[in-house]
């Protein structure tokens, strides 16, 4: 017997990839329409790579592990207390907390280096991480949904999750971010 079948794969991945396409454009027509604020600050244009590239990677990682949970069953397909789940969702919090500090501070660096005031810098920087960390929360609770619902349904989550993952989190990034700069006023 063989662990995968062609047909299954396809019959489950198109439609899904299909989704994919009209969520990205929605994503990149979010961006458009902002694009008149945005040009106000270019720097802005440059965070939008890392906060969906990061989130989307971060998610990914956490969507793999979870369909292998879900295969082997250390993990239901159900919200609650589960050891296993909280473990995965506290080590993708950690990691997207590194990796955007890091992140910020470089987006920082480069503020300053392209003459925008320290005070300003601040503002843009604290804007992009919580913007980020918005991001993330949107994605993981996605990505735990989505694992969990395509395995309940009989579908296998490792066709559906990350692609369907990785396009909401493109989304959730640009909103995100426009919403934060538009808080802070930038």
């Amino acid at each position: 017997m063989t662990a995968y079948n062609l047909r299954r794969i396809l019959w489950e991945s198109y439609p899904v990839l299909i989704l994919c396409a009209v969520i990205s454009l929605t994503a990149g027509l979010i961006l458009s329409s902002q694009l008149e604020s945005i040009k106000t600050l270019p720097l802005i244009l440059t965070m939008v790579p890392p906060i969906n590239g990061i989130n989307n990677n971060v998610c990914s990682i956490l969507g793999s592990r979870l369909t292998s949970a879900l295969h082997i069953g250390t993990i239901e397909p159900k919200f609650g207390r589960q050891v296993a789940l909280r473990r995965n969702i506290r080590a993708t919090w950690i990691m997207s907390i590194g990796v955007f500090l890091f992140t910020s501070a470089i987006f920082f660096i480069l503020s300053l280096i392209s003459g925008i005031n320290l005070f300003q810098s601040l503002t843009i920087i604290a804007a992009f991480f919580l913007a980020s960390m918005a991001a993330i929360g949107v994605t993981i609770f996605c990505t735990i949904w989505l694992a969990f619902v395509s395995f309940s349904r009989g579908l296998d989550p490792d066709n559906v999750v990350i692609p369907i993952v990785t396009s909401i989190g493109d989304i959730a990034g640009v909103t995100c971010l426009i919403i934060a700069m538009k808080i802070i006023g930038v």
